[in-house]
């Protein structure tokens, strides 16, 4: 079977896994070691504080088509930014084509022959068609699935799972990103959806709780701080539209007709004022984070340390 010239590369962050990061490694072994391709896999070590990183340095793939790389970071970033420094990294290698997926398994390494499939296309998601959480947490994905389409106009039903080729990537590492998903739904290039089931993870119960997971869904609007930034603004012309109209109608009732009737148009005022207020304060977040994505892009330093033999290559 001949074997591809450019390979391809996976990243995957890791944070604490431990013995999981190795069977999802074996895991992908067995999927990989098969196909026409060989691999870099970019296993992204976020400063972990448990014996992962002594582990991955102690592993080594039994197949000649997939090499591993080891980029430790100095310190613990975050999942995303994790993600963002293997990109960092993965700049480096010679490959025209990347997956990113995560370690814990919930990630099937038997969905890649899938997306191999697809390389003509400049990003293919994988969309999840089953998740196995709980039911509070179904219900709170599934707001936020329709209030993020309410927002941007944009479906958000697939994950990190993806393969994109060198030109997001480059992209991804010129703009940088809060949220990679939310970064992806938003670039003007050809896109593909597969879908595949969300496995169980391999060590049990993930580490992200409810609250770190509302905090990973708030920072996709951060990808859209433009559109935010111009819904609070037409929502500020609105309120203040109907205030100036509210206004309009007591001089008329009051002073012309002498029909007002005391206190409603009063409170209705105040509230509309309320209301007011409260849009001009999301108006000023919205400037902050837009300030605050357009900012990062100022901070693509890499954090990672690299074995010598990378080094070497």
């Amino acid at each position: 079977m001949s074997m591809t010239s450019i390979p391809v590369t996976i990243i995957t962050p890791c944070y604490n896994e431990n013995v999981t990061a190795i069977k999802f490694l074996e895991s992908l072994e067995s999927v990989l070691a098969p196909l026409p391709y060989s691999f870099y896999i970019v296993v992204v070590n976020d400063c972990s504080t448990d014996n992962t990183l002594s582990l991955l340095q102690a592993f080594r793939f039994k197949s000649a088509n997939l090499t591993l790389k080891i980029a430790n970071l100095r310190f613990n970033v975050g999942h995303q930014v994790a993600i963002y420094q293997g990109f960092l990294y993965a700049q480096t290698l010679n490959s025209d084509k990347f997956i990113v997926m995560d370690s814990d398994g919930e990630d099937s390494p038997a969905v890649i022959p899938l997306l191999l499939q697809h390389q003509n296309s400049d990003i293919v998601n994988v969309v999840r068609s089953k998740r196995r959480e709980s039911l509070m947490f179904k219900l709170f994905y599934r707001f936020y699935k329709i209030l993020f389409k309410s927002v941007t106009g944009k479906q958000m039903n697939f994950g990190n799972f993806c393969l994109i080729n060198r030109k997001v990537l480059e992209s991804a590492v010129f703009s940088t990103f809060s949220h990679f998903a939310a970064f992806l739904s938003k670039q003007k290039c050809t896109t593909e959806y597969i879908v595949a089931d969300r496995e169980i993870r391999i060590g049990g119960q993930s580490k992200m709780g409810f609250k770190k997971l509302f905090y990973h869904a708030f920072r996709s609007f951060v990808e859209y701080g433009e559109d935010m930034l111009m819904i609070f603004f037409k929502s500020f012309i609105l309120v203040m539209a109907a205030l100036f109209l509210c206004i309009c109608n007591v001089i008329y009732q009051k002073f012309i007709v002498h029909t007002a009737i005391l206190g409603w148009t009063s409170q209705v005022i105040l509230g509309l004022l309320n209301l007011g207020i409260i849009c001009i304060g999301f108006f000023v977040i919205g400037l902050l984070l837009l300030h605050q994505n357009t900012q990062r892009s100022n901070d693509k330093k890499p954090i990672f340390e690299i074995s010598p033999e990378d080094s070497a290559e």
